[in-house]
């Protein structure tokens, strides 16, 4: 028996399966399938295109499929890749880039381009938003600058105070001063301290998944017995508008923001002052700048008010040096040498979690003053 030979000729689609077509394209809520011309104008917009992007046909039809694009969200800037029109001629081709919807909002999105066949010109288009990978690849990026962070805080800020604590130790051993033992055991606080304050930083890096509406004010008369319990601190508040976010997280941020304002106030003069203001780890609430015990450091005014997309909170302490501005969130960074370096950056930790941008500037009085911005306030 011998082989019927097979053709591979593709078959002209039959005009009863366009209606089936159209219903397909229209069923799809996941994609947005729609068509353009040669030159790449939009020629076909069906609803869940629509549902997609917010325009309704009459807004995109005749318009470039590159009006679609937008610079970004402010966080990845860029144009889409250049001659993707003339690329799918030859065949299918991918477009990642950020896409604009009607209501000026973006997303993360796949263009598709595929050639039409036969006698038509044009392409097939179909966009998806891949937002939710794009956040979840952002989030694996954040995890493995902080796991390089902790190896290098590990062979850093660890292993030298182990190396003080060895070579102290057979000082001790040679002489028997305990004067050497001391040595040891400030040593061995300052590095439970930097334990302590590393678990506080892993424990609040993670991204904000289930946030809650949150009252400000409430947060920060929780927060409020740091600047008590420290004493040489007033809290002023100013209405702030409800948020979306993790409120233990949040009243970390503001012990943190509150206990470096309270701790840093001092009433020495000039650039020692100025010095003194960036301490960010977790001191003893009895330590202070500059030597200075409750009973004799200079009081501080701490505020917190509303921008208008975020808060602030600022005092009228000594301030942060303009070339320390910079600085001052990175991890290990300190001017104290009773700190860690490490309370300022687990405030930043905490408003990266949240998806929100923090920054460090000036008071009117000079002082320190952190603006937390990029919120989408309840009311």
């Amino acid at each position: 028996m011998g082989n019927t030979p097979v053709s591979h000729e593709r078959a002209e689609p039959s005009d009863d399966l366009a209606p089936v077509a159209q219903r397909l394209v229209e069923s799809i809520d996941s994609h947005a399938i729609f068509m353009l011309d040669s030159d790449g104008a939009i020629t076909e917009w069906p609803p869940p295109a629509t549902a997609m992007y917010g325009y309704d046909a009459e807004r995109v039809l005749g318009e470039d499929v590159s009006s679609l694009f937008t610079d970004g969200d402010g966080t990845e800037a860029g144009d889409p890749p250049d001659g993707f029109l003339d690329d799918a001629t030859e065949g299918t081709v991918e477009v990642e880039h950020w896409h604009e919807r009607a209501d000026e909002s973006v997303f993360w999105g796949t263009l598709t381009l595929s050639p039409l066949s036969g006698d038509d010109e044009g392409f097939a288009a179909i966009s998806h938003d891949e937002t939710t990978a794009k956040e979840y690849e952002r989030m694996l990026e954040r995890q493995n600058d902080r796991l390089k962070e902790f190896t290098d805080i590990l062979a850093h800020d660890l292993r030298n105070p182990l190396s003080i604590i060895g070579g102290t130790l057979q000082l001790y051993e040679e002489t028997g001063d305990d004067a050497h033992i001391e040595t040891i055991k400030e040593t061995t606080d300052r590095m439970a301290r930097l334990v302590e304050d590393l678990l506080r930083v892993a424990r609040q890096g993670d991204v904000v998944t289930d946030p809650e509406p949150t009252a400000i004010g409430e947060v920060v008369e929780a927060a409020r017995p740091v600047v008590d319990t420290t004493a040489g601190g007033t809290i002023v508040y100013h209405e702030v508008p409800t948020v979306n976010g993790d409120a233990d997280r949040l009243c970390q941020l503001f012990e943190n923001l509150f206990r470096n304002a309270v701790e840093h106030s001092s009433t020495s003069p000039g650039s020692q002052a100025r010095q003194n203001a960036v301490e960010h780890g977790s001191a003893s609430p009895d330590t202070h700048a500059g030597g200075e015990t409750p009973g004799n450091s200079g009081t501080v005014t701490i505020t917190v008010g509303p921008l208008e997309t975020g808060f602030y909170v600022e005092d009228d302490g000594p301030g942060i040096p303009d070339e320390q501005k910079e600085d001052v969130f990175d991890h290990g960074f300190t001017t104290s040498g009773d700190g860690s370096g490490y309370g300022l950056s687990v405030v930043r930790t905490i408003v990266n979690a949240h998806g929100w941008d923090i920054l460090v500037t000036d008071s009117d009085t000079g002082g320190a003053r952190f603006e937390i911005t990029g919120i989408d306030f309840l009311d």
